[in-house]
């Protein structure tokens, strides 16, 4: 009993370090070495605490963080990512077991994604590239903006805007249904990114993609999944 109790304070204490690594990556656009070193040195803690063993255990943590730690040295070298993002995400992998670890960088994925474009939107509004329509291009970039957010909330099974029912009747019954649902949602994000994309590159703005904070929200709720997980289990029983 002691040592889940430990593990829920080793959990918030990852919580309240990702707070403070969104916090320092919005102010500085850097997150420290020591936080990163910190959530590092915690994870062997929380291998102990949550009962894993060496073998095959710990040994996957470690490979997991070797492998992220390659894959983002990877984007690091095309700057794509900076060396605190790099460091934070390798942490992380410490942490969390294989499922879990998937889902955050899924998370990571679309919060980066809306969160650029976001980003976008506002140098897009000040633009002053000569030729260009930055009122016309801000409007159609935040509704891009908004359906991006719309697909993200509703892939993480937040809210979402629904599809009419006759809608989704006509498209089941015929021939091509199943297709049509897999394939048009995946035009709609093809359509929205390729338009951001242009709209941005037209009035030469090169948005940063803020990875810290997207890694940092994407902690967040999968510390946040633990905590629910655990507190209504025996609620469920």
């Amino acid at each position: 009993m002691d040592q889940e109790i430990f593990t829920y304070v080793l959990l918030g204490a990852l919580a309240i370090a990702l707070l403070v690594a969104a916090f320092t990556d919005l102010k500085s656009r850097t997150i420290g070495n020591k936080l990163n070193i910190a959530i590092a040195a915690g994870a062997p803690l929380f291998w102990w605490a949550s009962g894993m063993s060496l073998w095959p255990d710990v040994a996957i943590q470690v490979g997991i963080a070797a492998a992220t730690f390659v894959v983002c040295c990877a984007f690091f070298a095309i700057r794509q990512m900076g060396g605190g993002d790099v460091k934070l995400l390798t942490a992380l992998a410490l942490w969390f077991p294989p499922t879990n670890f998937v889902g955050l960088i899924l998370i990571m994925a679309m919060v980066g994604w809306v969160l650029t474009l976001a980003m976008g939107i506002w140098g897009v509004a000040r633009s002053n590239v000569l030729g260009a329509k930055p009122i016309r291009d801000t409007f159609i970039l935040v509704a891009c903006t908004l359906i991006a957010a719309n697909f993200a909330s509703a892939v993480l099974g937040g809210p979402k805007l629904a599809v009419p029912g006759s809608v989704m009747e006509a498209i089941s019954t015929s021939a091509a249904g199943p297709l049509a649902i897999a394939m048009i949602p995946i035009a709609i994000l093809a359509v929205v990114t390729l338009v951001s994309i242009r709209i941005i590159r037209r009035h030469k703005h090169q948005p940063r993609v803020p990875y810290g904070l997207a890694i940092s929200i994407a902690g967040l709720w999968i510390v946040g999944g633990v905590f629910l997980t655990s507190f209504s289990a025996p609620v469920a029983g």
